[in-house]
């Protein structure tokens, strides 16, 4: 939840706003994301800690203690097996294959997976193949270095310092504690139905009955963790997601392979000369076919840049639009959210547009609203799946604040509510969380959603763009609007609106409680449009 500003800093605490999912406290190192080195010596560290995600949700204690329901992390003995299992899959090994003499394998980096020819031996694709090859991971697993956390050091780790302690040092281990994180329920292409070794520990934890997995959007609105916890999930669920998601090279369609400790991906023609018979390429073959035979060409991959090899956030905007005078805030609501439910309006930014443009453009899509001042607040990492919330304020012109709701149809209802109404909405929803019950809701009327979507579409097929539906919510009163999809139509005195920990919460406090207004020097009218 928002973290309060600097004291008596004037409107505001914009850039001093900690939102919940955010203030991760992790030093990424980003710099040794591609040290095959480092990341072996980190993984199995002592002090290393493991967030083990489960259809994208957190493992948490579940034993009864004072720690139920908070972050539980394992450690490298915990999920040893699991790991170097799937490692020796990747190798091409059969189960049980090793030797007792053979050391145990690394985690990481070409030599584990049997490409161990010196660099020189490639030739002139020696830089190429280089860059195909740093921090490689098994292509079975999902598995991300998050970064260490120094909290406890007196110092922050500086590129070239971790590499000097791994030469110096007596163990070689990184400062501080690493953080990986472990999807149970990854099954990568070609593998649906066998049981991998992450099944097997999955089941084994939920067997134990010391732990579970949380739903991460409760967890949103609960807001029982510490700050870094939980900004340290939201970075493990993006990751996981993506890697999850990312099996296939968006330019050729070949398979894909983790590097950089998951953070880029690499199409498998960059291990062609590997050999193909490598028992970790072979997997990868399309068909079985050489990636010469393949049919699919050279992938521009292997020489270009390219930003979909690499994760991605994706920018939106979410914004508290206040009435003209300042006394009222422009709030809507989906037909698939609980009764009562309110929220900011929100959207994504398209390309070649502000920040200020997208909140404009917006609010006029959904609610008809013109928007004139706007001036940021505070942004909220969402993990659902890589999102980037950025809090805006604006103020509506005055003598074009009617709100239609019928130009893009994306809300169920939206009315400017008053300063009474939304303290009243905000105490209320002070220790508000949201139940499985809820969260079935929200599932299940998500896909009835989309059936009602696309009738309206056809009925609006003919129909000019500047028309009015005489149907629209937007000219329909509150008394004979449609009723909710939950089979009950919410009281117009009592609301909801988000919990603490989201951004729209604290846009929604920000200008209720008086905390925020617009800059004297924005324009002459300024004491006028005091929120």
């Amino acid at each position: 939840m928002a973290q309060p500003g600097i004291e008596g800093q004037v409107g505001f605490p914009s850039f001093s706003t900690v939102n919940f999912y955010a203030g991760n406290e992790l030093n990424r190192l980003s710099w040794l994301r591609n040290d095959s080195s480092f990341l072996n010596t980190a993984i199995k560290s002592s002090n290393t800690r493991f967030i083990l995600l489960q259809n994208l949700n957190p493992l948490v204690h579940a034993d009864g203690s004072e720690r139920d329901g908070l972050l539980a992390t394992l450690s490298w003995d915990e999920v040893r097996e699991t790991i170097l299992d799937s490692v020796a899959m990747a190798r091409g090994q059969a189960k049980g294959s090793k030797s007792a003499q053979e050391a145990e394998p690394d985690v990481f980096g070409p030599q584990t997976y049997g490409m161990d020819a010196p660099l020189e031996a490639f030739g002139h694709k020696e830089k190429t193949f280089g860059k195909a090859v740093e921090g490689l991971g098994p292509w079975n697993l999902a598995l991300v270095f998050l970064g260490v956390d120094e909290g406890h050091l007196a110092q922050d780790s500086l590129p070239g310092q971790q590499q000097q302690q791994q030469q110096g040092g007596e163990s070689g281990a990184p400062a501080g504690t690493p953080y990986f994180a472990l999807s149970l329920t990854f099954t990568p292409p070609g593998y649906e139905g066998e049981e991998l070794p992450t099944h097997k520990l999955e089941k084994k934890l939920v067997d134990e009955g010391r732990y579970d997995f949380t739903d991460t959007r409760a967890l949103a609105q609960a807001g029982q963790w510490e700050l870094k916890d939980a900004a340290v999930v939201a970075q493990a669920r993006s990751l996981i997601d993506w890697n999850e998601r990312q099996h296939f090279c968006p330019s050729c369609s070949r398979r894909q392979y983790s590097l950089w400790a998951g953070w880029k991906r690499g199409c498998a023609s960059a291990l062609e000369e590997a050999g193909e018979e490598s028992g970790f390429v072979k997997p990868l073959l399309s068909q079985d076919l050489s990636f010469k035979e393949d049919g699919k060409g050279e992938c521009p991959t292997t020489r270009l840049l390219s930003n979909f090899c690499y994760p991605r956030t994706d920018p939106t905007v979410i914004m508290a639009i206040v009435s003209p005078d300042g006394e009222k805030i422009l709030l809507g609501r989906q037909r698939k959210w609980p009764p009562g439910f309110y929220s900011c309006l929100a959207g994504f930014l398209e390309p070649g547009e502000s920040l200020e443009e997208a909140v404009r453009r917006e609010i006029h899509e959904e609610s008809g609203v013109k928007v004139g001042k706007v001036t940021y607040h505070s942004s909220q990492p969402w993990p659902f799946p890589a999102n980037l919330m950025m809090g805006a304020i604006g103020q509506a012109v005055e003598g074009k604040d009617e709100i239609r709701l019928d130009l893009d149809n994306e809300l169920e209802h939206a009315k400017f509510f008053d300063r009474t109404e939304v303290l009243a909405a905000i105490e209320a929803s002070s220790n508000w969380t949201i139940s499985k019950r809820d969260l079935s809701k929200f599932d299940v009327n998500a896909a009835a959603e989309e059936e009602r979507k696309a009738k309206e579409k056809q009925q609006h097929l003919g129909r000019k763009w500047d028309e009015k539906d005489s149907g629209s919510v937007a000219n329909v009163t509150d008394r004979g609007r449609s009723p909710s999809p939950f089979g009950r139509r919410p009281r117009r005195s009592a609301f909801k609106i988000p919990g603490p920990t989201a951004i729209a919460h604290v846009l929604i406090a920000a200008w209720a409680r008086g905390e925020a207004h617009f800059s004297p020097s924005e324009s002459p009218e300024s004491l006028r449009t005091k929120m």
